[in-house]
Protein backbone atom coordinates (compact mmCIF):
# COMPACT_ATOMS: atom_id res chain seq x y z
CA UNK A 1 0.00 0.00 0.00
CA UNK A 2 1.46 3.33 -1.09
CA UNK A 3 1.53 6.65 0.77
CA UNK A 4 0.54 9.60 -1.40
CA UNK A 5 1.32 13.21 -0.62
CA UNK A 6 -1.62 15.52 -0.08
CA UNK A 7 -0.30 17.87 -2.75
CA UNK A 8 -0.33 15.13 -5.40
CA UNK A 9 -3.86 14.03 -4.51
CA UNK A 10 -5.09 17.60 -4.43
CA UNK A 11 -3.65 18.15 -7.91
CA UNK A 12 -5.08 14.84 -9.17
CA UNK A 13 -8.61 15.87 -8.11
CA UNK A 14 -8.23 19.48 -9.28
CA UNK A 15 -8.42 20.71 -5.73
CA UNK A 16 -11.35 18.40 -4.94
CA UNK A 17 -13.48 20.38 -7.37
CA UNK A 18 -17.20 19.76 -7.69
CA UNK A 19 -16.78 18.49 -11.26
CA UNK A 20 -14.61 15.66 -9.92
CA UNK A 21 -17.15 14.59 -7.28
CA UNK A 22 -18.58 11.15 -8.10
CA UNK A 23 -20.24 10.17 -4.84
CA UNK A 24 -21.17 11.39 -1.39
CA UNK A 25 -22.38 9.61 1.73
CA UNK A 26 -22.50 9.82 5.49
CA UNK A 27 -18.88 8.68 5.79
CA UNK A 28 -17.19 10.83 3.17
CA UNK A 29 -17.08 12.08 -0.41
CA UNK A 30 -15.51 10.28 -3.36
CA UNK A 31 -13.65 12.17 -6.09
CA UNK A 32 -12.27 11.10 -9.43
CA UNK A 33 -8.56 11.76 -9.75
CA UNK A 34 -5.81 11.42 -12.32
CA UNK A 35 -2.33 10.70 -11.00
CA UNK A 36 0.91 11.64 -12.69
CA UNK A 37 1.33 9.08 -15.43
CA UNK A 38 -2.36 9.05 -16.29
CA UNK A 39 -3.72 6.43 -13.86
CA UNK A 40 -7.32 7.13 -12.83
CA UNK A 41 -8.18 6.71 -9.16
CA UNK A 42 -11.07 7.25 -6.78
CA UNK A 43 -10.25 9.32 -3.69
CA UNK A 44 -12.41 8.92 -0.60
CA UNK A 45 -12.19 12.02 1.53
CA UNK A 46 -13.61 12.29 5.07
CA UNK A 47 -16.35 14.85 5.52
CA UNK A 48 -15.21 18.25 6.73
CA UNK A 49 -16.04 19.00 10.35
CA UNK A 50 -16.75 15.36 11.24
CA UNK A 51 -13.34 14.58 12.67
CA UNK A 52 -12.73 15.60 16.25
CA UNK A 53 -9.58 13.91 17.60
CA UNK A 54 -7.40 11.73 15.41
CA UNK A 55 -8.51 10.12 12.15
CA UNK A 56 -12.07 9.18 11.31
CA UNK A 57 -12.39 5.71 12.90
CA UNK A 58 -14.66 4.46 10.11
CA UNK A 59 -12.17 5.36 7.40
CA UNK A 60 -9.33 3.89 9.45
CA UNK A 61 -11.39 0.72 9.82
CA UNK A 62 -11.98 0.64 6.06
CA UNK A 63 -8.26 0.97 5.39
CA UNK A 64 -7.54 -1.86 7.82
CA UNK A 65 -10.16 -4.13 6.23
CA UNK A 66 -9.26 -3.42 2.60
CA UNK A 67 -5.53 -3.78 3.17
CA UNK A 68 -6.12 -7.31 4.52
CA UNK A 69 -8.28 -8.53 1.61
CA UNK A 70 -6.95 -9.76 -1.71
CA UNK A 71 -9.82 -10.67 -4.00
CA UNK A 72 -10.50 -9.67 -7.61
CA UNK A 73 -14.17 -9.02 -6.74
CA UNK A 74 -13.31 -6.48 -4.02
CA UNK A 75 -12.39 -2.91 -4.90
CA UNK A 76 -8.61 -2.50 -4.82
CA UNK A 77 -7.03 -0.16 -2.27
CA UNK A 78 -3.97 1.48 -3.87
CA UNK A 79 -2.83 3.60 -0.93
CA UNK A 80 -3.61 6.32 1.57
CA UNK A 81 -3.02 10.03 1.90
CA UNK A 82 -2.73 12.07 5.10
CA UNK A 83 -4.66 15.29 4.56
CA UNK A 84 -5.83 18.17 6.74
CA UNK A 85 -9.08 16.35 7.62
CA UNK A 86 -7.52 12.93 8.23
CA UNK A 87 -6.71 9.90 6.09
CA UNK A 88 -7.86 9.70 2.48
CA UNK A 89 -8.35 6.38 0.68
CA UNK A 90 -6.90 6.01 -2.83
CA UNK A 91 -8.63 3.22 -4.78
CA UNK A 92 -8.96 1.97 -8.34
CA UNK A 93 -11.43 4.04 -10.33
CA UNK A 94 -14.55 2.16 -11.42
CA UNK A 95 -15.62 3.83 -14.70
CA UNK A 96 -19.03 2.15 -15.04
CA UNK A 97 -20.55 3.38 -11.81
CA UNK A 98 -22.53 1.23 -9.41
CA UNK A 99 -24.86 -1.72 -9.84
CA UNK A 100 -27.67 0.50 -8.56
CA UNK A 101 -27.14 2.97 -11.40
CA UNK A 102 -26.80 0.16 -13.93
CA UNK A 103 -30.16 -1.32 -12.91
CA UNK A 104 -32.18 1.81 -12.24
CA UNK A 105 -30.72 4.79 -14.09
CA UNK A 106 -28.90 3.70 -17.25
CA UNK A 107 -30.91 3.04 -20.43
CA UNK A 108 -29.23 -0.27 -21.37
CA UNK A 109 -29.85 -2.93 -18.69
CA UNK A 110 -27.37 -5.83 -18.43
CA UNK A 111 -28.05 -9.11 -20.21
CA UNK A 112 -29.11 -12.22 -18.30
CA UNK A 113 -25.73 -13.98 -18.62
CA UNK A 114 -24.00 -10.81 -17.39
CA UNK A 115 -26.33 -10.63 -14.38
CA UNK A 116 -25.55 -14.22 -13.47
CA UNK A 117 -21.81 -13.53 -13.68
CA UNK A 118 -22.19 -10.41 -11.51
CA UNK A 119 -24.17 -12.42 -8.96
CA UNK A 120 -21.38 -14.95 -8.50
CA UNK A 121 -18.72 -12.21 -8.41
CA UNK A 122 -20.55 -10.47 -5.56
CA UNK A 123 -21.05 -13.79 -3.76
CA UNK A 124 -17.33 -14.62 -4.06
CA UNK A 125 -16.40 -11.21 -2.66
CA UNK A 126 -18.61 -11.79 0.40
CA UNK A 127 -17.25 -15.32 0.79
CA UNK A 128 -13.69 -13.96 0.88
CA UNK A 129 -14.74 -11.76 3.81
CA UNK A 130 -16.40 -14.59 5.71
CA UNK A 131 -13.38 -16.88 5.16
CA UNK A 132 -10.94 -14.30 6.55
CA UNK A 133 -9.26 -14.92 9.93
CA UNK A 134 -11.15 -13.63 11.85
CA UNK A 135 -14.25 -13.42 9.63
CA UNK A 136 -15.28 -9.99 8.35
CA UNK A 137 -18.95 -8.95 8.20
CA UNK A 138 -19.63 -6.17 5.70
CA UNK A 139 -22.94 -4.94 7.22
CA UNK A 140 -23.84 -2.71 4.26
CA UNK A 141 -24.14 -4.92 1.19
CA UNK A 142 -26.35 -3.11 -1.33
CA UNK A 143 -26.37 -2.34 -5.03
CA UNK A 144 -24.96 1.16 -4.46
CA UNK A 145 -21.88 -0.40 -2.81
CA UNK A 146 -21.23 -2.74 -5.73
CA UNK A 147 -19.12 -0.96 -8.34
CA UNK A 148 -18.59 -1.93 -11.99
CA UNK A 149 -15.08 -1.86 -13.46
CA UNK A 150 -14.15 -1.16 -17.07
CA UNK A 151 -14.65 -4.83 -18.01
CA UNK A 152 -18.16 -4.83 -16.49
CA UNK A 153 -17.13 -6.95 -13.53
CA UNK A 154 -18.81 -6.34 -10.17
CA UNK A 155 -16.66 -5.34 -7.20
CA UNK A 156 -17.74 -4.96 -3.58
CA UNK A 157 -16.87 -1.58 -2.03
CA UNK A 158 -17.42 0.67 1.03
CA UNK A 159 -16.16 -1.17 4.10
CA UNK A 160 -16.72 1.69 6.55
CA UNK A 161 -19.28 -0.34 8.54
CA UNK A 162 -17.45 -3.68 8.31
CA UNK A 163 -16.53 -5.43 11.56
CA UNK A 164 -14.29 -8.35 12.41
CA UNK A 165 -16.06 -11.26 14.09
CA UNK A 166 -13.60 -12.12 16.88
CA UNK A 167 -16.16 -14.24 18.72
CA UNK A 168 -15.83 -17.88 17.71
CA UNK A 169 -19.09 -19.04 19.27
CA UNK A 170 -21.73 -16.34 19.85
CA UNK A 171 -22.86 -13.63 17.38
CA UNK A 172 -21.36 -10.14 17.58
CA UNK A 173 -23.39 -7.69 19.68
CA UNK A 174 -23.43 -4.26 18.09
CA UNK A 175 -25.72 -1.34 17.41
CA UNK A 176 -27.52 -2.15 14.12
CA UNK A 177 -26.23 -0.22 11.12
CA UNK A 178 -26.78 -0.47 7.39
CA UNK A 179 -29.39 0.52 4.81
CA UNK A 180 -33.14 0.05 5.17
CA UNK A 181 -34.43 -2.58 2.78
CA UNK A 182 -31.17 -4.52 2.81
CA UNK A 183 -30.86 -4.87 6.59
CA UNK A 184 -31.44 -8.26 8.16
CA UNK A 185 -34.53 -7.91 10.44
CA UNK A 186 -33.08 -10.52 12.80
CA UNK A 187 -30.07 -8.24 13.27
CA UNK A 188 -32.05 -5.03 13.73
CA UNK A 189 -34.37 -6.61 16.32
CA UNK A 190 -31.72 -8.30 18.44
CA UNK A 191 -28.47 -6.48 17.68
CA UNK A 192 -26.90 -9.91 17.15
CA UNK A 193 -24.71 -9.79 14.05
CA UNK A 194 -23.30 -12.75 12.15
CA UNK A 195 -22.19 -13.77 8.62
CA UNK A 196 -25.78 -14.70 7.75
CA UNK A 197 -26.73 -11.04 8.12
CA UNK A 198 -24.61 -10.48 4.99
CA UNK A 199 -26.31 -13.50 3.40
CA UNK A 200 -29.68 -11.81 3.91
CA UNK A 201 -28.45 -8.57 2.29
CA UNK A 202 -27.00 -10.53 -0.63
CA UNK A 203 -30.39 -12.21 -1.15
CA UNK A 204 -32.01 -8.77 -1.43
CA UNK A 205 -29.36 -7.69 -3.97
CA UNK A 206 -30.00 -10.87 -5.95
CA UNK A 207 -33.74 -10.11 -6.12
CA UNK A 208 -32.91 -6.56 -7.21
CA UNK A 209 -30.42 -7.81 -9.81
CA UNK A 210 -33.00 -10.08 -11.44
CA UNK A 211 -36.04 -7.81 -11.23
CA UNK A 212 -34.47 -4.32 -11.48
CA UNK A 213 -37.15 -3.28 -8.97
CA UNK A 214 -36.32 -0.81 -6.22
CA UNK A 215 -35.66 -2.48 -2.90
CA UNK A 216 -38.03 -0.06 -1.20
CA UNK A 217 -40.63 1.30 -3.62
CA UNK A 218 -43.00 3.68 -1.86
CA UNK A 219 -45.23 3.72 -4.95
CA UNK A 220 -45.43 -0.07 -5.08
CA UNK A 221 -47.75 -2.43 -3.27
CA UNK A 222 -46.13 -3.96 -1.36
CA UNK A 223 -43.25 -1.53 -1.00
CA UNK A 224 -40.65 -4.16 0.02
CA UNK A 225 -39.01 -6.15 -2.77
CA UNK A 226 -39.06 -9.23 -0.54
CA UNK A 227 -42.79 -9.02 0.13
CA UNK A 228 -43.35 -8.41 -3.61
CA UNK A 229 -41.11 -11.14 -5.04
CA UNK A 230 -41.20 -14.09 -2.62
CA UNK A 231 -44.95 -14.89 -3.05
CA UNK A 232 -44.61 -14.85 -6.86
CA UNK A 233 -41.55 -17.07 -6.72
CA UNK A 234 -43.43 -19.48 -4.46
CA UNK A 235 -46.28 -19.56 -6.99
CA UNK A 236 -43.82 -20.33 -9.83
CA UNK A 237 -44.49 -16.98 -11.52
CA UNK A 238 -40.82 -16.56 -12.27
CA UNK A 239 -41.25 -14.59 -15.51
CA UNK A 240 -43.22 -11.90 -13.65
CA UNK A 241 -40.28 -11.28 -11.34
CA UNK A 242 -37.77 -10.84 -14.18
CA UNK A 243 -36.78 -7.46 -15.61
CA UNK A 244 -39.18 -7.05 -18.52
CA UNK A 245 -36.83 -4.73 -20.39
CA UNK A 246 -34.66 -7.72 -21.31
CA UNK A 247 -36.11 -10.59 -23.34
CA UNK A 248 -35.89 -14.08 -21.88
CA UNK A 249 -34.12 -16.33 -24.43
CA UNK A 250 -34.84 -20.04 -24.75
CA UNK A 251 -33.43 -22.02 -21.85
CA UNK A 252 -32.88 -18.96 -19.65
CA UNK A 253 -35.92 -19.32 -17.42
CA UNK A 254 -34.60 -22.37 -15.57
CA UNK A 255 -31.27 -20.76 -14.50
CA UNK A 256 -33.12 -17.63 -13.37
CA UNK A 257 -35.53 -19.82 -11.40
CA UNK A 258 -32.55 -21.39 -9.62
CA UNK A 259 -31.11 -17.96 -8.82
CA UNK A 260 -34.43 -16.82 -7.40
CA UNK A 261 -34.63 -19.97 -5.28
CA UNK A 262 -31.23 -19.09 -3.84
CA UNK A 263 -32.43 -15.55 -3.12
CA UNK A 264 -35.53 -16.83 -1.30
CA UNK A 265 -33.40 -19.01 0.96
CA UNK A 266 -31.03 -16.10 1.68
CA UNK A 267 -33.84 -13.76 2.81
CA UNK A 268 -35.54 -16.35 5.01
CA UNK A 269 -36.80 -14.96 8.32
CA UNK A 270 -35.31 -18.02 9.98
CA UNK A 271 -31.55 -17.50 10.21
CA UNK A 272 -30.91 -21.25 10.42
CA UNK A 273 -32.53 -21.80 7.03
CA UNK A 274 -30.23 -19.38 5.28
CA UNK A 275 -27.30 -20.95 3.42
CA UNK A 276 -23.68 -20.07 4.07
CA UNK A 277 -21.92 -18.06 1.38
CA UNK A 278 -19.82 -21.06 0.37
CA UNK A 279 -22.99 -22.93 -0.53
CA UNK A 280 -24.36 -19.89 -2.38
CA UNK A 281 -21.18 -19.62 -4.47
CA UNK A 282 -21.35 -23.33 -5.34
CA UNK A 283 -24.97 -23.11 -6.48
CA UNK A 284 -24.37 -19.94 -8.50
CA UNK A 285 -21.35 -21.56 -10.14
CA UNK A 286 -23.59 -24.33 -11.44
CA UNK A 287 -26.10 -21.73 -12.64
CA UNK A 288 -23.42 -19.84 -14.57
CA UNK A 289 -22.10 -23.04 -16.12
CA UNK A 290 -25.64 -23.96 -17.14
CA UNK A 291 -26.06 -20.59 -18.85
CA UNK A 292 -22.75 -20.39 -20.69
CA UNK A 293 -22.50 -24.00 -21.85
CA UNK A 294 -25.43 -23.73 -24.32
CA UNK A 295 -24.02 -20.42 -25.56
CA UNK A 296 -20.46 -21.66 -26.04
CA UNK A 297 -21.36 -25.20 -27.07
CA UNK A 298 -21.93 -24.40 -30.79
CA UNK A 299 -18.83 -22.19 -30.85
CA UNK A 300 -16.78 -24.94 -29.22
CA UNK A 301 -18.02 -27.47 -31.79
CA UNK A 302 -17.11 -25.16 -34.68
CA UNK A 303 -13.60 -24.67 -33.30
CA UNK A 304 -13.18 -28.42 -32.74
CA UNK A 305 -14.38 -29.23 -36.27
CA UNK A 306 -12.00 -26.69 -37.76
CA UNK A 307 -9.05 -28.12 -35.82
CA UNK A 308 -9.95 -31.63 -36.97
CA UNK A 309 -10.12 -30.50 -40.61
CA UNK A 310 -6.71 -28.85 -40.28
CA UNK A 311 -5.23 -32.02 -38.75
CA UNK A 312 -6.67 -34.21 -41.54
CA UNK A 313 -5.34 -31.86 -44.22
CA UNK A 314 -1.90 -31.86 -42.58
CA UNK A 315 -1.86 -35.66 -42.44
CA UNK A 316 -2.80 -35.93 -46.16
CA UNK A 317 -0.07 -33.47 -47.06
CA UNK A 318 2.52 -35.28 -44.91
CA UNK A 319 1.53 -38.67 -46.39
CA UNK A 320 1.86 -37.29 -49.93
CA UNK A 321 5.38 -35.95 -49.23
CA UNK A 322 6.48 -39.30 -47.75
CA UNK A 323 5.09 -41.26 -50.75
CA UNK A 324 6.81 -38.95 -53.28
CA UNK A 325 10.15 -39.32 -51.53
CA UNK A 326 9.92 -43.12 -51.55
CA UNK A 327 9.12 -43.22 -55.31
CA UNK A 328 11.98 -40.89 -56.18
CA UNK A 329 14.49 -42.88 -54.16
CA UNK A 330 13.36 -46.51 -54.69
CA UNK A 331 16.11 -47.23 -57.24
CA UNK A 332 18.76 -46.23 -54.69
CA UNK A 333 17.47 -48.12 -51.62
CA UNK A 334 20.45 -50.36 -50.85
CA UNK A 335 21.98 -51.79 -47.70
CA UNK A 336 18.61 -52.31 -46.04
CA UNK A 337 17.42 -48.80 -46.81
CA UNK A 338 20.33 -47.02 -45.09
CA UNK A 339 21.47 -45.33 -48.32
CA UNK A 340 21.54 -41.51 -48.52
CA UNK A 341 20.51 -39.99 -51.84
CA UNK A 342 22.16 -36.77 -52.91
CA UNK A 343 20.29 -33.97 -54.59
CA UNK A 344 21.11 -35.26 -58.09
CA UNK A 345 19.92 -38.80 -57.29
CA UNK A 346 23.43 -40.30 -57.35
CA UNK A 347 24.85 -41.89 -54.23
CA UNK A 348 27.98 -40.37 -52.70
CA UNK A 349 29.88 -43.67 -53.08
CA UNK A 350 29.27 -43.79 -56.87
CA UNK A 351 30.33 -40.15 -57.20
CA UNK A 352 33.60 -41.03 -55.56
Amino acid sequence: MKDFSYENIEAATKGFSFEQLIGKGSHGSVYKGKLKGGKLVAVKKPLEGVRTLGDDPKLSNEIDILSSIKNSSVVNLIGVCHGPSGKFLIMDFMPNGSLHDLLHLLPDPPSWPRRAVMAIQIARAILSLHEAKPPIIHRDIKSANILIDRNWNARLADFSLAVRDDSSQSPVSTVPAGTIGYLDPCYTESGQLGPKSDVFSFGVVLLELISSRKVMDMDGDPSSIIAWAVPMIGSRRVAEVCDRRVALPDGMLRPIDRMLSIAVRCVSENVERRPLMGEVVGELQRVVEGIWWPIWGPVRRKITDRVRRCVRAWRRCAKKRVTTTKIACKDHLIDGGNHDCSDDGVSPSRKA
